[in-house]
């Protein structure tokens, strides 16, 4: 079983995910089993897994598994099925509904919403009006959280549940000497007959891969997709698996002295224990030599694409060139400081000086208060008419094949899954020429063009130039439908057809499972 390890899958994916799912859907095409792994709690998971096309075998969740309700049925539950006392006046509030008895409130239920009925969370109320315990309900239908309250209204502990309404979990909170709340204790209730405890996450994760690396007598590939977050739990593993760690951005601060820049915070537990992984994922050939002159080959290091061209894609005609918005420039990534999108709200009021036909449209959630910034650009510099945000979305297709070019700002970029998707959809695309997924995807001067870092003039500049030129806009369209294709799902299988071929020896030396 191949693991893809990651903290949480959410409703508005980052690249990461989006890698984890097109990887999901090569291994499913070819019979490999594969599972995403996903640590945080979520009472709405399974609804946004299924909104995302993951299938239920395809994934496991730490709280799942220890609830062991990954195949648990769905089932509506409302206000009705409390079964409230014949006492309690039970009065509508908007979509919630307000519940006292002898003019006293004893609790408040919360409906999902105006249009979905079905229980979110019952509020436990005091003689005082104080709020004591929350429940809250699963969106398959079973109470799956209660949080209890101190007397000025923190949480003081939680406590999760199975379907069957039995405690599997518990975690208390307890106040730091600065008066910060913090998490002192985990623990898993009955679980295999026993209580275990844990201090913090990272311990509790360890114990869970350990588990999964039960199954298939240990013979099992880990590939860690979050170093950060979960380097500590897959290195400490009692058990010892195939572990993969897999590099989504550049691994050092300074992509331009790769063999002694100070590593990258994100990979750097993990690479100061680079013999304790059985091997490395970089994306591109570039970052996996830059990678190989500092480090050498103890630990095998495999060149695998993050980004597929799904050969549904590919069997598409290309879209009539008649059918794109005419000057409409197009920026999917997230709203986030290192993607640097205020450089190209500036480069587009100068094109805009020159070509008064372009429009620019973001695509992509922000990150903390990178979006207020970027508004607030945009309201300085007077191009709100031309210059539109828009938040995730999950037909990203349809912009591609809209627009008649893509930039991308970033001043670091393990490899830009979005420009592979755009290129996918024939979009001719200008970024900055920096390591590594700019310089190995675009093809500068045939189908984009690559401009220095952080040169808002020349981005300006080139913008303007193929906005300008329709026909060289036509055939680098052309030639960008072709050069996809170094990234089909055949080549990019071969690359991880490596790296299985590389867990099978290990196992075979190996002998034993978890020897």
């Amino acid at each position: 079983m191949f693991y893809f390890v990651n903290t949480s899958m959410n409703l508005k994916k980052s690249g990461i995910e989006h890698a984890e799912m097109k990887r999901l859907a090569l291994f499913n095409k070819h019979g490999v089993p594969a599972k995403i792994v996903t640590r945080f709690f979520s009472l709405s998971l399974h609804e946004t897994l299924a909104a995302a096309g993951i299938a239920e075998n395809n994934q496991i969740n730490l709280f799942d598994f220890i609830q062991n309700s990954t195949g648990f049925k769905p089932r509506k539950l409302t206000i009705a099925d409390l079964n409230l006392p014949a006492e309690y006046q039970v009065t509508a509030d908007a979509h919630n509904y307000k519940v006292e008895q002898d003019d006293q409130l004893r609790m408040r239920v919360n409906t999902i919403s105006a249009t979905d009925s079905r229980l979110n969370n019952v509020q436990y109320f005091d003689r005082n009006g104080k709020l004591t315990k929350t429940e809250w309900y699963d969106t398959r239908g079973f109470k799956g959280l209660e949080q209890f309250y101190t007397f000025d209204g923190q949480v003081a502990s939680e406590q999760v549940f199975d379907p069957q309404g039995k405690v599997v979990y518990q975690t208390f909170h307890m106040q730091n000497k600065q008066g910060k709340v913090k998490n002192s204790l985990y623990r898993f209730i009955d679980y295999h007959g026993c209580d275990w405890s844990f201090n913090g996450e990272e311990a509790m994760m360890r114990f869970f891969l350990d588990e999964l690396n039960q199954v298939d007598n240990g013979r099992n590939v880990f590939v860690v997709d979050r170093t950060y977050e979960l380097a500590w739990s897959t290195l400490r593993m009692h058990t010892r698996p195939f572990r993969v760690m897999h590099l989504h951005s550049n691994h050092v601060n300074d992509p331009a002295d790769p063999r002694h820049s100070a590593l990258n915070y994100n990979y750097e537990l993990a690479l100061n224990n680079l013999a304790d992984w059985n091997g490395v994922i970089a994306a591109t050939q570039q970052q996996a030599d830059d990678f190989t002159a500092r480090y050498g080959t103890t630990t095998p290091i495999f060149t695998i694409p993050v980004g597929v061209v799904a050969d549904e894609l590919s069997a598409q005609p290309p879209v009539k060139w008649s059918k794109r918005t005419p000057g409409k420039v197009v920026m999917v990534a997230r709203l986030s400081e290192e993607k640097q999108q205020d450089q190209l709200i500036k480069a587009i009021k100068k094109v805009h000086a020159k070509f008064p036909q372009v429009s620019l449209d973001f695509w992509g959630y922000a990150n903390g208060d990178t979006g207020t910034k970027l508004h607030q650009l945009v309201a300085e510099l007077g191009v709100g008419d031309y210059v539109k945000f828009n938040d995730y979305t999950t037909d990203v297709g349809q912009v591609y094949d809209h627009a008649q070019l893509a930039v991308l700002t970033s001043r670091a970029e393990g490899f830009a899954l979005a420009l592979l998707e755009g290129q996918a959809h024939g979009l001719p695309q200008v970024a900055y020429d920096i390591k590594y997924g700019p310089q190995a995807i675009i093809r500068d001067q045939q189908d984009g063009l690559l401009v220095p870092l952080n040169d808002i003039d020349a981005l300006a500049e080139a913008i303007y130039k193929l906005l300008s030129d329709p026909a060289k806009l036509q055939a680098y369209s052309k030639q960008a439908y072709q050069d996809s294709q170094r990234y089909s799902e055949t080549a990019v299988w071969h690359a991880w057809k490596q790296l299985i071929a590389a867990a099978e020896q290990y196992y075979s030396q190996k002998g034993g499972a978890n020897k």
